[in-house]
């Protein structure tokens, strides 16, 4: 994928101590009135996209002050982000790659439970953003880390649970870390930010937009009085308010279940910002608009990062966004709806969404993979394989350095594990149904990529 930002590798430490050395996620500063426009943009857009967000904040934040703050000021109202460093808004501007995953939350009247949960991934070089919506009924079995923390903090947990219910056993004020953490676990990839939305702002952000045209799938009517939630729909295209909206991505009875409400508020989302991005006026009169939804926004995002993305607004399309769900199937166990997703579809997913592998490229786009150095390893059965494997690769220009045997759990299909995106691709064809993995930092030094043998491959293909 790249090189990525030293704040990005920075984060991902800080978290690993958060949760593994003290045991707790990081404690945050209330949020100050001095950096109300960092976040308002991103609460505005980032409902969909993270850094059209980010950059309008700076833009309000401009607007409002007449000028970008100080490293003083920033020292004084950003609040704590592990390891984040200070970066000039000069700085930013020499940026000319930027690739980011940002968790949305929109949690329920209480706050304690995530209604609707998404992971976006932008790339400005592709000028690509993908969304990843997490069904809020997935069944998941709690991260090593995350039953590290809980049991540290001697917090109650029932695993396997619902994907919407780990924020609410962490506690509203650790809940979004910990999931976080979570996703991390699930998807495989580091997750830079998070916002977390509740309902008074997501009513606030729709009605100051005016509404936002959508096509109802069909009647909906429930009544819930202990969650204070009474939905009444018609079928049909309307212009839906906040109380509107808010009923629409919150209805969960549907034919399909889980799966169906998920496509709703894609459908939402996409056509929210359709609207936000194609008016002039919304832009303009950002600064107007931000102390309506401030105080019911939460996210870790530092003044230091949004003027970091200020230069990637002109690198997202509305249109081009896309949407996906994570992969699986609706499934009753023991009377509980649940979402039961697939790890290997998953697995696919993320390399295609995140990394870009799988997707149709031109064959001079793929990289040739014979001048990195390759680890074999032999994760399978067959005695010698990975030595065989090594002298045919080698005898094809490849660079071998290390051949090993592979100590990790045993898996059917080969795992190609690469340190970039774009290769790779030629290896595949010595083996029976191989896969291409992005490097999650498990790779050693001098070792651009690894081939792991999997058990269901017995020779080498010619």
């Amino acid at each position: 994928m790249g090189k990525r930002m030293d704040r990005y590798a920075n984060k991902k430490r800080g978290r690993q101590e958060s949760f593994s050395q003290r045991g707790m996620p990081k404690q945050k500063q209330k949020k100050k009135p001095g950096l109300i426009a960092t976040f308002f943009k991103i609460v505005f857009t980032t409902l969909l996209i993270f850094c059209i967000g980010a950059g309008g904040a700076a833009f309000a934040y401009y607007k409002i002050t007449g000028g970008f703050p100080t490293a003083k000021q920033q020292a004084q109202d950003k609040p704590v982000s592990s390891n984040a460093k200070d970066t000039s808004f000069l700085d930013a501007l020499k940026k000319k790659n930027l690739k980011i995953n940002v968790a949305v939350f929109g949690v329920d009247g209480d706050g304690t439970r995530t209604d609707v949960m998404f992971v976006v991934h932008f790339d400005s070089e592709k000028q690509m953003t993908n969304l990843v919506s997490m069904p809020r009924d997935t069944r998941v079995k709690f991260a090593p880390d995350v039953v590290n923390y809980m049991e540290k903090q001697n917090k109650y947990y029932q695993s396997p649970t619902k994907l919407n219910a780990v924020h609410a056993y962490a506690g509203k004020e650790d809940g979004p870390e910990v999931l976080v953490k979570q996703l991390e676990h699930m998807l495989g990839v580091e997750i830079d930010h998070y916002v977390k939305v509740d309902l008074n702002a997501f009513r606030k952000i729709v009605d100051t937009v005016g509404g936002v045209e959508v096509d109802v799938p069909q009647n909906m009517y429930y009544e819930d009085p202990y969650q204070d939630l009474y939905i009444n729909l018609k079928k049909g295209k309307q212009v839906l308010d906040g109380d509107k909206a808010e009923q629409l991505v919150r209805f969960r009875h549907y034919p399909m279940g889980d799966i169906a409400r998920v496509e709703v508020q894609q459908q939402f989302l996409k056509a929210f910002a359709q609207k936000v991005m194609s008016s002039d006026s919304i832009i303009k009169n950002i600064p107007n608009y931000i102390k309506m939804v401030y105080s019911d926004v939460e996210t870790d995002v530092t003044l230091s990062d949004a003027l970091k993305y200020v230069n990637y607004i002109n690198s997202v399309d509305a249109s081009k966004i896309k949407m996906e769900t994570l992969p699986g199937v609706p499934q009753d166990i023991n009377g509980i709806s649940y979402y039961i997703y697939d790890e290997e579809d998953t697995k696919e997913m993320v390399n295609r969404i995140f990394y870009g592998i799988g997707l149709e490229e031109d064959t001079e786009q793929i990289g040739d993979s014979k001048e990195y150095n390759i680890e074999v390893a032999n994760g399978g059965y067959t005695q010698g394989l990975a030595g065989r494997v090594s002298e045919k690769l080698k005898s094809d220009g490849y660079t071998i350095t290390e051949v090993s045997t592979y100590t990790g759990g045993k898996e059917e299909h080969t795992r190609i594990i690469i340190k970039e995106a774009g290769i790779g691709q030629d290896l595949k064809d010595y083996f029976v149904d191989a896969k291409i993995e992005m490097d999650d930092g498990s790779l050693p030094d001098g070792i651009d990529i690894k081939i792991i043998i999997g058990t269901g491959q017995t020779d080498i293909n010619d």
